[in-house]
């Protein structure tokens, strides 16, 4: 197990924990509940190192948040407009390592399942968004508020773009609307809602299902999920094809 602690606004702790369980579930718990489970600069590079380094014999990532909300975003990382920063300084400081971690979580070589409660904003709507699979209870709500603060959102967009479709995307970001579970899955966004008290039921189902599979045959499905939106129909044949002949000569222990 892994975990970091960092100072966050209130003179608060956060904390991000993993561990891999004997069913092959990799889980990662963000835990800064005073702050509705806001993430940290300290916090997501913790998050960050896990997703890019999973323990031998991970079959699936399950990111939940502690106690009440999934993850209400992420502490300001803006620089004291005093300073009057550079467009170089605000991309280095503020972009570049948000869209790195966000890249790493889709990049995640097998499926990810989000377990989302109360508030996903703004960060937290992102990494629900960049799982393969979304269960919302009955308490989550997905809001993307940067324009509130004249902010385009567009490290969130560049999350949701191939997650959700346009005037999705479009009504979530202009809006600046608290989406329910039931509203978010109408936008795409959710794979399944569930009453408060089900969502661990429902976390394991899919653990004992993806549980009785091996990590080969995971991987292939997870990088079709990937690829495919970005491939044309003789593409998605060639790679279909040479992936599942890969996936099934490695279950009979032959060469590619």
């Amino acid at each position: 197990m892994s975990q970091v602690t960092g100072n966050v606004i209130g003179n608060s702790s956060g904390k991000v924990t993993s561990n891999l369980a004997a069913d092959g579930c990799f889980e990662i718990t963000i835990d800064n509940q005073e702050q509705g489970n806001l993430l940290t600069f300290e916090m997501t590079t913790v998050f960050l190192e896990a997703i890019s380094d999973l323990p031998e014999g991970t079959k699936v990532v399950l990111v939940r948040g502690a106690g009440a909300d999934f993850c209400a975003g992420r502490t300001s990382p803006m620089p004291d407009p005093a300073t009057k920063p550079t467009a170089r300084v605000i991309r280095e400081r503020v972009a570049d390592p948000v869209l790195d971690f966000y890249e790493a979580l889709r990049a995640v070589p097998v499926p990810v399942i989000a377990a989302v409660c109360g508030r996903a904003f703004g960060v937290g709507c992102a990494l629900a968004g960049l799982a393969d699979i979304v269960i919302a209870d009955e308490t989550a709500k997905f809001v993307v508020p940067e324009l509130e603060r004249d902010i385009p959102p567009l490290l969130v967009m560049t999350a949701l773009a191939d997650r959700i479709g346009r005037a999705a995307l479009a009504r979530l970001v202009l809006s600046r609307e608290a989406f329910s579970a039931s509203a978010a899955e109408k936008l795409g966004l959710v794979s399944e809602t569930c009453a408060a008290g089900e969502m661990d039921a429902r976390i394991a189902f899919y653990r004992q299902k993806l549980a009785a599979n091996s990590a080969v045959s995971l991987s292939a499905v997870k990088a079709f999920l990937n690829l495919s939106p970005e491939m044309s129909f003789a593409a998605r044949r060639a790679y279909a094809a040479d992936s599942i002949a890969t996936a099934v000569s490695a279950r009979f222990g032959q060469p590619a």
